[in-house]
């Protein structure tokens, strides 16, 4: 597989926003600045617990699973969607248009009807364009908007954290 040879930049990103329906809703964040971030990405995505004999070291093991941090700002439009175009606010406080959307979070993890909210996000930067083989991608499954932030300015933002939760196997998909 080829890959490009020219870094990512802010032109290259799209971020797009799905519920879990069979036909999902889906938004993408229009207006930003280009600065979606991941953190906190390990191997097995577990916390490592050390353990010690009087003070030295004797072994280590994997043990809860870890959740991934994601942040992203965006230009702020309007504070909630109009009933029939939908806003940030609107696709992670379940409001508006997105009122009867369906989440990804199973019942039997938290989530459900409910549940705690939860949306898939997919990150792809453009890489075709640049010569490799397919475009890069991040697909989020279980992300939980902890806090959006309103901000005035020139432009007003919204600023969105969150986790994704690795509820199973497939919470995390990277290619390209």
């Amino acid at each position: 597989m080829a890959m490009a040879t020219i870094p990512l930049i802010p032109n290259d990103g799209v971020l797009l926003i799905n519920d879990g329906a069979g036909s999902p809703l889906s938004y993408a964040i229009v207006y930003e600045d280009g600065d979606f971030t991941l953190g906190g990405l390990k191997k097995s995505q577990k916390e490592v617990q050390e353990f010690l004999d009087r003070g030295r070291f004797y072994s280590v093991r994997e043990t809860n699973d870890v959740s991934i941090d994601w942040s992203f700002s965006c230009h702020a439009i309007a504070m909630l969607g109009d009933g029939v175009t939908a806003s940030p606010t609107d696709v992670f406080l379940k409001l508006g248009v997105w009122s009867a959307a369906t989440n990804l979070l199973p019942a039997a993890a938290g989530g459900g009807a409910s549940g705690v909210w939860c949306v898939k996000m997919t990150f792809t930067g453009e890489r075709t364009d640049y010569g490799a083989t397919a475009d890069t991608t991040a697909v989020l499954k279980y992300c939980h908007a902890e806090s959006l932030d309103f901000g005035e300015g020139i432009p007003g933002k919204w600023s969105l954290k969150g986790k994704l939760y690795c509820h199973s196997t497939d919470y995390l998909t990277l290619t390209g």
